[in-house]
């Protein structure tokens, strides 16, 4: 599907005109190798280029052919099973700004719903493009935030169920994911901001520092998430060993205590002379001796510190 938009600083709204021209917006969603193909014969773009525009595992990376700049990003998206980043390729060329996706990317949908966007200035479109990504990342690290610190006041309390070890497993595979799209990411920023590859202004420098910096940010923070989740895991493994190291302790201590009466009820089982054996009170004795038994071995025992 290909959608063009249009709106130039003196039209009030955006909106989508059905062919191309100077200062358009071309956004195509899901095509074909036939789409691509018609793409690049019709505006001169290349079609391998394109093709990787539409790779699932595509990584972060600055193209520029012909005088065409090829960015590949990657945006959030954790909802999918495969990847938790999907690729997102921006084409900066001679007169007009082009997108290809897989999918509708939520970045895309949020700039959208902004009106006031103006496609003719292209390069300042595409920022807008690369800051809405790197909110989503944010959006997304915040949720993960939460839900780490609430497994985190769990672990407090030694509550933490066996979903949140699956869960820490799924966050952790997101946040590396987001690392490897956010750690070349940032390198490509830097090739945009040194102006090779179209004209950029001052103005626009300072937008894209600022866009490197986030990026900087959130990759440091998916490496303190991690880093928190491994730490919780380390702890959660320590937690349950020390509580299965007790519980054994505990029957071991029980299987000793049973092993007294076990014992002396044996030998008084044998059909030889025993003491107390011809006394009226002889069970009774001998069950005050196993009580006694075990209550000086249970006061050794907490003694120890065994129990």
């Amino acid at each position: 599907m290909t959608n063009i938009y249009f709106r130039s600083i003196r039209q009030p709204e955006l909106e989508t005109v059905a062919e191309a021209k100077r200062g358009c917006w071309m956004h195509v969603v899901d095509p074909s190798q036939e789409e691509l193909a018609d793409l690049a014969e019709k505006y001169n773009l290349d079609l391998d280029l394109l093709t990787d525009g539409i790779d699932l595992h595509e990584s972060p990376r600055l193209e520029h052919e012909q005088g065409v700049a090829y960015i590949y990003t990657r945006y959030c998206w954790p909802a999918n099973m495969e990847t938790s980043t999907q690729p997102l390729l921006i084409i900066v060329a001679g007169d007009m700004l082009v997108t290809v996706c897989r999918r509708q990317p939520e970045p895309i949908d949020k700039l959208l719903a902004n009106t006031q966007i103006v496609t003719t200035q292209k390069i300042k479109l595409l920022l807008q493009i690369l800051s809405e990504i790197n909110i989503g990342y944010r959006v997304h690290i915040n949720q993960i935030t939460k839900q780490i610190f609430a497994s985190r006041s769990r672990l407090q309390r030694s509550i933490v169920s066996d979903e949140d070890i699956i869960r820490f497993i799924y966050v952790e595979e997101d946040l590396n994911e987001f690392m490897a799209a956010l750690q070349p990411y940032g390198i490509l920023l830097k090739s945009l901001a040194s102006g090779k590859y179209f004209k950029v202004h001052a103005e626009d420098i300072d937008l894209i520092e600022d866009i490197e910096l986030s990026t900087s940010e959130l990759t440091e923070l998916s490496k303190s998430r991690l880093k928190t989740i491994q730490n919780m895991r380390d702890a959660y493994s320590t937690i349950a060993a020390n509580n299965l190291n007790r519980i054994f302790k505990r029957l071991t201590s029980i299987a000793i205590f049973l092993s007294i009466p076990t014992i002396i009820g044996g030998l008084y089982g044998m059909n030889v002379r025993l003491p107390f054996g011809d006394h009226p009170l002889a069970f009774w004795m001998v069950l005050g001796l196993i009580g006694g038994i075990i209550l000086g071995f249970i006061a050794y025992f907490r003694k120890q510190n065994w129990l």
